[in-house]
């Protein structure tokens, strides 16, 4: 199936192009749809993330919708608090979140090929999360056990966590990323590109995609 992959929205509205001029296809938002960079208006930011929203739930099975570490800090209480947050409009947000929080998830995956917002480390899910490699991925990223929570939303080094820390699935940065999950292709927003980017690290491909401000998207068959 053709899958057009949306990286970070961050206020904008081109993801409706987007859908506009390549219909029928699964669509995957890889999240951070709010705090956006430029000035938008406060009123257009809270109806492009219910646009989104709609969106999924007139096509429950063909969108899916990622959170990041911008979505996730208004309504998670062991999210970190990220750069522009929004304070007035912090109550409004955290109750759409709340309200819809069924039709968003961690991770995604088809085969293997792994959606998350900013990526997967392999020393980060062997040793901090203590995920199980031979077992379904995002199954795992999107049901965590009490005990790895504190690892989803760990902040590393390069975000401004502890030295000796790597980030989780939300806060993974490209300088952490040279030892992505072994034997997978992941497809990530988090780090802002100016083009889709993909690398090849230690056995484990990624693929940057956080460049929807420059109107780049992925477009791939999966």
């Amino acid at each position: 199936m053709t899958s057009i992959i949306i990286g970070d929205v961050h206020g904008s509205t081109y993801w409706k192009e987007i859908v506009n001029e390549h219909p029928d296809c699964r669509y995957i938002f890889l999240g951070d749809y709010l705090d956006p960079y430029e000035a938008v208006d406060d009123k257009a930011l809270l109806e492009n993330l219910q646009d989104i929203i709609r969106f999924k739930k007139a096509h429950p099975n063909e969108v899916v919708l990622l959170l990041g570490n911008h979505d996730l800090h208004y309504f998670v209480e062991e999210s970190i608090l990220c750069t522009r947050f929004n304070y007035a409009l912090a109550p409004d947000i955290s109750e759409i979140f709340r309200t819809n929080y069924r039709l968003f998830q961690f991770a995604y995956q088809v085969d293997n090929c792994l959606f998350t917002h900013a990526g997967v480390i392999h020393s980060w899910f062997i040793e901090d999360f203590k995920g199980d490699i031979t077992k379904n991925i995002a199954d795992q990223l999107n049901n965590p056990a009490p005990e790895q929570i504190e690892a989803l939303f760990q902040c590393g080094f390069y975000r401004g966590g502890k030295a000796n820390a790597v980030g989780g699935i939300f806060w993974a940065d490209i300088h952490e990323l040279h030892e992505p999950l072994q034997g997978y292709t992941q497809i990530v927003g988090h780090n802002r590109v100016n083009d889709i980017l993909d690398c090849t690290e230690n056995s484990g491909r990624i693929i940057f995609c956080d460049c929807l401000f420059n109107k780049q998207f992925l477009k791939i068959e999966i």
